[in-house]
């Protein structure tokens, strides 16, 4: 089968309180709260995560590489 078969995602751990932007900034808050990076996560970083995630639940096996 040719075609995306599954996906993978990263949300970062830790949390901001919008609450607590609204605030330095002056506005009012939406509430809840947003996911951020830790100091060590960059892009690349959360790629692979995302990666390493959706291949959990794919047989590598069943990877085929088509030639252009």
């Amino acid at each position: 089968m040719i075609g995306v078969r599954d996906f993978g995602a990263y949300i970062p751990f830790h949390r901001l309180r919008r609450s607590e932007v609204a605030e330095i900034w002056g506005n009012r808050s939406e509430g809840g709260e947003k996911a951020v990076a830790n100091y060590d996560e960059d892009s690349v970083t959360m790629a692979v995560a995302a990666g390493l995630n959706c291949f959990n639940r794919t047989d590598p096996q069943s990877i085929v590489r088509l030639n252009p």
